[in-house]
């Protein structure tokens, strides 16, 4: 581990580097450092490997002290490039450097929803049961499945008792492991028929662990033959990374405000507004949104052999 003054870490900020802001989300709120997603430090414990999916990343808190706790968590579990910053948050600002006031974006846009991840009404109920009944059906136990996903036994058991709602990011592992699509998870039990309407505040959403992703199904969850269709939100200076989906799994998607740069293997792409991308979503991938907007995304999946 590496300790960072204020301006090394300001030298970094441009680069491919992973800032996670180990605090509380309400530490959160008092503002962070620019590009910073937010992973609380008990988060971080119970699933090091879901929250820390690449190297080369800087942890941040309050005073330095959780900063340093996490870094020793990462590299338990193998990270190399792992840095800390010195003196936290307080350091940052004492050197007039700037700060990310999400609470003030927030009222500025006008929006009703707080910038903490929220769970959905009925979401964490619905995701719990799915998970139980396609784990049963395959005679898998917690273990086998936090062996096969790299989701903490711990964390799939607060999933499977509704008592919290997963991140994008664990559920596609969760998905993944058990050979099911994203949606099987989000799955009502009565498919609906007909013509449907869904409301904005009647969709299901998820967002990432650290609120700055989120993803809104536009189909019917409970239709096994419907297109999977989906509304795509990045905060500003964000990333969100994916692990590889099931062979043959393909992402069409198209950017309908600010910009996006999109990494699939070893390729990158810069994609601005009215940009459509169709590419194998059966290698890590990453949504990156380097600029100071709001990038709105619409996303399509197809699964091979999915007709």
């Amino acid at each position: 581990m590496k300790l960072l003054s204020p301006v090394d870490l300001q030298a970094l900020l441009t680069t491919d580097v992973d800032i996670v802001d180990v605090r509380e989300p309400a530490e959160w709120l008092t503002g962070h450092v620019p590009g910073a997603r937010l992973v609380p430090l008990a988060q971080l414990r119970a699933d090091p490997r879901g929250a820390l999916p690449r190297d080369n990343v800087v942890f941040i808190c309050a005073k330095g002290k959780r900063s340093e706790t996490a870094a020793e968590v990462a590299m338990q579990i193998g990270r190399a490039q792992v840095y800390s910053l010195s003196g936290g948050t307080d350091a940052w600002r004492a050197a007039g450097l700037p700060i990310v006031m999400p609470e003030a974006q927030r009222l500025a846009r006008g929006e009703g929803e707080p910038v903490a991840p929220v769970a959905e009404p009925e979401l964490d109920a619905l995701v719990g049961a799915n998970l139980h009944a396609e784990r049963s059906a395959r005679g898998l136990s917690l273990d086998d499945l936090a062996r096969d996903s790299g989701v903490s036994r711990t964390l799939l058991g607060q999933i499977e008792l509704g008592r919290t709602v997963p991140s994008i990011g664990v559920i596609w592992k969760i998905a993944q492991a058990l050979g099911v699509p994203f949606s099987t998870l989000l799955a009502s039990a009565a498919p609906r028929v007909g013509t449907t309407i869904t409301e904005r505040e009647q969709a299901k959403k998820l967002t990432s662990a650290d609120g700055r992703f989120s993803s809104r199904a536009l189909y019917p969850l409970g239709d096994a033959h419907a297109a999977e269709f989906y509304e795509l939100w990045m905060a500003p200076h964000s990333r969100e990374d994916a692990e590889p989906h099931r062979p043959g799994t393909r992402e069409n998607l198209i950017v309908v405000s600010g910009r996006l740069e999109l990494k699939v293997g070893n390729d990158s792409f810069q994609l601005g507004k009215g940009a459509a991308v169709n590419f194998s979503a059966d290698q890590p991938h990453s949504y990156i949104n380097r600029s100071g907007e709001e990038c709105w995304m619409y996303l399509v999946m197809n699964y091979a052999g999915r007709k």
